[in-house]
């Protein structure tokens, strides 16, 4: 009787959550319940997603992403479980494919591998990862099978893409994203420095998206950094 009444009560939380799952649209659980199913099972895992401390603790002091200002408003609403999504929808935006044209010697764009449906920039496999002279000696590169960013262009125009510690830092202390939810230390998901984007307003926070894509790829090229650029 107490199972009975526990199941009934919980049922409309569940019918609720099943329904903001599937309208995130595609992502690496297929849209059906036994998609949703894996993603209650990783959400276990889940880590709090806007601490600042685990930078400090973070070897790569160097920086490539210039101070930003703080974002307006408050943080948008994002959905209830770990395939990160904005609730609210916004403006297209193609910021991911201006950026790795700039960059086109040392990347490519082709689909994801952490979402199977979103164009991603990554490293180009000519490249040797473990060669300091061309990329960070840290394995982040390796970790994300060398994809640096993606644009949800499917559904919402959030992003995912790995930043140095101190511009990760910055991201969220401003208030223009925040950590995966599987990321940081003990977690079994992405590296640390996997990161969510919200999503462009405006023209003008398309500008300060495309800055922080493009201070991703710098990180993972290892570009020159903003002193040595300077």
């Amino acid at each position: 009787m107490i199972a009975a009444l526990v199941v009934a009560s919980a049922f409309p939380f569940v019918r609720r959550d099943y329904h903001t799952f599937l309208k995130g649209g595609p992502s690496y659980a297929p849209q059906n319940l036994r998609g949703y199913f894996i993603v209650l099972v990783l959400s276990i895992f889940r880590g709090e997603e806007k601490s600042l401390a685990i930078y400090d603790r973070m070897p790569e002091k160097r920086r490539w992403l210039e101070d930003l200002l703080e974002r307006e408003g408050p943080r948008p609403r994002t959905t209830s479980h770990i395939i990160q999504r904005q609730v609210r929808s916004s403006p297209p935006c193609t910021v991911i494919q201006r950026v790795q044209a700039r960059h086109a010697d040392k990347t490519h764009l082709a689909l994801s591998k952490f979402e199977n449906h979103a164009e991603a920039i990554f490293v180009r496999p000519e490249i040797l990862i473990d060669d300091p002279k061309n990329v960070p000696s840290h394995d982040t590169v390796r970790r994300t099978k060398r994809e640096i960013a993606h644009m949800h262009d499917y559904h919402d125009y959030t992003c995912h893409l790995a930043l140095a510690a101190q511009d990760g830092k910055q991201v969220i202390q401003k208030g223009w994203g925040q950590r995966h939810p599987l990321a940081g230390p003990g977690m079994p998901g992405p590296p640390n420095e996997w990161t969510f984007l919200y999503a462009p307003r405006n023209e003008e926070e398309m500008k300060v998206v495309e800055k922080i894509i493009e201070a991703s790829v710098g990180y993972m090229i290892n570009a020159p950094t903003l002193d040595e650029s300077k």
